[in-house]
């Protein structure tokens, strides 16, 4: 513990020297055009020209609340105690990576003003526990944990199911408010009015994403088996053969909805703990696209059997995957019921509707 605690400090040291990439600080509509301002609040790995997950759901969540006219502002951690006096009744959102960053001054500031934190895991017996399933240590630190909670913070919310609140037992057991907040559709970006492309025409399989190692012992199991079929985007290279490179952001969606199918893959963790399931499920039904996830159970707390196709197995998932890529009928009705599905429930704007309504705000604009 003392050497992890010395790694935080140097890491710290190292990166208060950086500042975060924004290129995009604010929206459609100007901060102080409205009763309240969403401020999202970045630390010094955040780079916005780079569309990983940090990235995009970060904007999904901006967009969300421009859309119920609350106007959003990206600030960088190290000037929030200049920058958030300026603001009108500033909601703030940040995660548990950002505290990292606050010093004493930052911190008192921030307690000040109403703000959510996007937490990890946090339970006993944490290290053994990813040892013993061979997953990525994830483990939370109790000294960063309690910064986060002398914050005050009205929220702290996890991406992961109520289901798996076993994972985060600590924060509630500390007094924190925890809630679930999965990741959503941007429909500023995801949608199923895009144009066709005649590059994606024909494409049976699509996915797009990173690659690196421990994400590749999913990516070996659902996607490899297809690759004579399969067309994959990303950021960083793929050792397949139907890699294209980096697809541009406006033409992600046409992908999704001109494919045939475009699988949802998670990391290890998801199939053995159900925590942290990731976005594209609401990408690419938000798409007007077709997908199937693999082995997550979590997903069937925000959709039904016939809105996801969620298999129990590795070896249902490939039969899953069969009957949709030969069976029209059954492709296009899931395709239908999962958008109804995620244009109901399932975007950006209803997650800032809950934030809302979890601080006792009034809605500016209604969906």
């Amino acid at each position: 513990m003392i050497w992890q605690n010395l790694r935080n400090q140097l890491r710290v040291i190292k990166y208060s020297f950086h500042r975060p990439v924004i290129t995009q600080p604010q929206g459609k509509l100007a901060p102080g055009s409205a009763p309240y301002t969403f401020v999202m609040m970045v630390g010094p790995t955040f780079n916005q020209t780079i569309p990983n997950a940090a990235t995009t759901a970060r904007m999904g969540w901006c967009r969300g609340f421009e859309q119920l006219g609350i106007p959003y502002l990206f600030i960088s951690v190290f000037e929030l105690a200049q920058r958030l006096p300026e603001l009108p009744n500033p909601i703030c959102w940040l995660s548990a990576a950002e505290y990292t960053y606050l010093n004493r001054h930052n911190l008192a500031a921030l307690k000040r003003f109403r703000h959510l934190v996007w937490v990890h895991p946090w339970f006993k017996g944490e290290r053994a526990f990813y040892r013993r399933h061979n997953l990525m240590d994830q483990s939370s630190h109790d000294r960063q944990n309690r910064k986060i909670l002398s914050g005050e913070p009205a929220l702290v919310f996890t991406i992961s199911p109520q289901g798996s609140f076993e994972y985060y037992g600590n924060w509630a057991n500390n007094g924190a408010h925890l809630v679930s907040l999965p990741l959503a559709c941007d429909t500023a970006l995801y949608r199923p009015d895009t144009p066709d492309y005649p590059e994606f025409a024909g494409v049976q399989m699509a996915f797009v994403g990173g690659y690196w190692p421990y994400k590749a012992r999913q990516f070996d199991r659902y996607l490899k088996p297809y690759q004579d079929r399969l067309t994959v985007f990303g950021y960083t290279p793929w050792p397949y053969a139907g890699y294209g490179g980096r697809l541009p952001d406006h033409k992600e969606p046409s992908l999704y909805r001109q494919a045939r199918l475009s699988p949802t893959i998670n990391e290890p963790q998801i199939e053995v703990m159900g925590i942290d399931l990731n976005e594209r499920v609401f990408k690419v039904l938000g798409s007007g696209g077709m997908t199937v996830t693999d082995v997550a159970p979590g997903y069937r707390e925000w959709f039904s059997a016939d809105e996801l196709l969620v298999p129990g197995s590795e070896a249902e998932y490939h039969d899953m995957v069969r009957q949709v890529l030969s069976d029209e009928g059954m492709n296009s009705i899931y395709r239908r019921k999962g958008y109804a599905a995620v244009m109901a429930r399932h975007t950006y704007a209803h997650r800032a509707q809950v934030v809302l309504d979890y601080l006792g705000l009034p809605h500016i604009k209604e969906l």
